[in-house]
């Protein structure tokens, strides 16, 4: 297992009484040639030329002219030149300034070469990565305040010294891929000095401690005169004077096998099952697996994460939790694809139950789409359309009656040849009016200046509303009742043709079509005697 070191002197809020850590590696190996001479090597090196008799006594040459080449000679990196090697701006997403002293912020850009000074700003759903000469990466993620103290190289651009001044936020670390020796990198915190060298790692900083979490390698963490070695998966915690905390192993990574791999709307939301121990989470989205340009991060207390926007295309979902002293876990990734775009349209008419056989179906107009596509199946079978049609119109109107029942419509916008997601599918639910009722069964008696009506009792939850009229226009009307059962009285009534109109009426006030039905009163009953009074006057 390969071993980097971390150094860390807890100091209190501020950093300018911080003193860089002792280097347990401070010495850079030199490979003589033929020719070389020990003057000449220090001249070449060495930041005072004239210090070549410390190198001579160091390394016990008897002879500074008479050197073996392919021997190593020993060089304290303290000694040797220094040259500014800027660091390489490789990645920014989102809005990151810099300025350099005296100067004002302005955009950070890729490729830019930083010098020592510079300060970033990072904002939040913003990231940069940085590139030194030694092939250390660092990766700032959002909601960070760095300053690059140093960076520059030894020994004609041998080895590099690189110090980072690191106020407020957390940055991930690949120090030294290529192991080259005497390189180092040093990330300075409010609270704390870290000096490492060949590994992976994260520091997280406030004004009152310092997070860091081993990821690769193996970290001696020192502070207030006490050290810990933090092994591969493991973190430690290092608050303004006090000692570090006893390493403990990281959270593992959270389990995203059950999230989706594909998503045609927003908000992005995704939730995952929750990690015993875990006080807090940590979501970041990127277009690449090495996440060198994070374009969303959130953090919560609860396994989830929602993310408003996002272009289509492919990206890397990374979760980890955190612990309650704040130190973050091991990662886990999950890949999907976004295809939001052209964005569905809005259903907006009409509601779920319909009454008419021939509806109108409405949505709202998208920005940018020319044509909508639209499908129309049974609830029970919604994957098979009964009607579908691509049209410019917001609406739709099916050419013949529906049938009654449940169905879903759902709607996709359309520009050029690109047709977005559907929308989310809506139920409407074709639930006819009740029909006239049959008047021919209705039982009239008019008696004692009344009228008695007896209809078939009505369907389950619906109820006559009657009307009595003088003409069959309805217009001159003389009485209106109800009935729950199907008996109607109208009293007082005349004896006198009328004209009877029934409709059937739900609870909620629904009405069905009126069956209109004429009523005569019966002719008088005359007496026998009566009929042969006109007999009598002619005698």
């Amino acid at each position: 297992m390969t071993r980097a070191w971390l150094a860390v002197w807890l100091l209190g809020a501020t950093v300018a009484s911080a003193a860089p850590p002792a280097d347990p590696l401070p010495e850079w190996r030199y490979t003589l040639r033929p020719g070389d001479t020990l003057i000449g090597v220090s001249q070449r090196y060495l930041a005072r030329p004239a210090d070549w008799p410390s190198v001579q006594q160091l390394n016990r040459i008897a002879n500074p002219y008479r050197l073996v080449p392919g021997s190593s000679l020993r060089i304290p990196l303290a000694w040797l030149k220094q040259t500014p090697a800027p660091a390489t701006v490789q990645a920014v997403s989102g809005s990151v300034q810099l300025a350099l002293p005296g100067d004002d912020w302005r955009p950070l850009s890729p490729g830019a070469s930083l010098s020592a000074g510079t300060r970033l700003e990072v904002a939040a759903n913003s990231s940069a990565t940085l590139r030194f000469a030694d092939g250390s990466v660092l990766r700032v993620q959002p909601g960070t305040r760095l300053t690059l103290d140093t960076v520059s190289v030894y020994a004609g651009g041998g080895m590099a010294d690189t110090r980072l001044r690191l106020q407020q936020g957390r940055v991930e670390v690949g120090a030294n891929p290529r192991r080259a020796p005497g390189s180092r990198l040093q990330v300075i915190t409010p609270s704390a000095v870290a000096a490492v060298r060949g590994t992976r790692f994260r520091v997280g900083a406030d004004a009152t401690a310092t997070q860091q979490e081993t990821l690769t390698g193996e970290v001696a963490l020192d502070a207030a005169g006490r050290s810990v070695a933090v092994l591969a998966g493991q973190g430690s915690v290092a608050e303004a004077g006090k000692p570090p905390s006893a390493p403990v192993a990281l959270l593992p990574a959270p389990d995203l096998t059950q999230l989706p791999t594909h998503l045609d709307s927003l908000p992005l939301a995704f939730a995952w099952p929750t990690l015993p121990g875990a006080a807090g989470w940590l979501a970041q989205v990127a277009p690449e697996a090495g996440f060198e340009t994070v374009l969303l991060e959130k953090t919560g207390p609860d396994p989830q994460a929602r993310f408003a926007d996002l272009p289509d295309g492919d990206y890397l979902l990374r979760v980890r939790a955190a612990d309650s002293r704040g130190l973050q876990g091991q990662d886990a990734q999950h890949g999907f694809t976004l295809n939001a775009r052209p964005f569905a349209p809005l259903l907006t008419a009409p509601g779920e139950r319909v009454r008419q056989a021939q509806p109108v179906l409405a949505w709202s107009a998208v920005v940018g789409a020319d044509a909508y596509r639209f499908q129309l199946a049974r609830a029970d079978d919604p994957a098979t359309p009964l009607a579908e049609s691509t049209q410019p119109g917001t609406q739709w109107q099916p050419a013949e009656a529906l049938a009654p029942g449940a169905y879903v419509w759902r709607v996709a916008s359309v520009a050029g040849a690109d047709m977005g997601p559907f929308s989310p599918a809506r139920r409407l639910v074709f639930d006819p009016l009740p029909g006239a009722p049959d008047l021919g069964a209705a039982d009239a008696v008019f008696r004692d200046g009344a009228l008695s009506l007896r209809l078939p009792p009505p369907p389950a939850g619906l109820r006559y509303l009657a009307t009595v009229s003088s003409d069959a226009a309805q217009a001159a009307v003389l009485w209106r009742g109800d009935s729950a059962d199907g008996s109607l009285v109208v009293s007082p009534l005349d004896p006198a043709p009328v004209y009877l109109g029934v409709r059937l009426v739900e609870a909620d006030g629904s009405a069905g079509p009126v069956a209109v039905r004429r009523l005569d009163p019966p002719p008088p009953a005359w007496t026998p005697w009566l009929l042969v009074l006109p007999l009598l006057f002619a005698l």
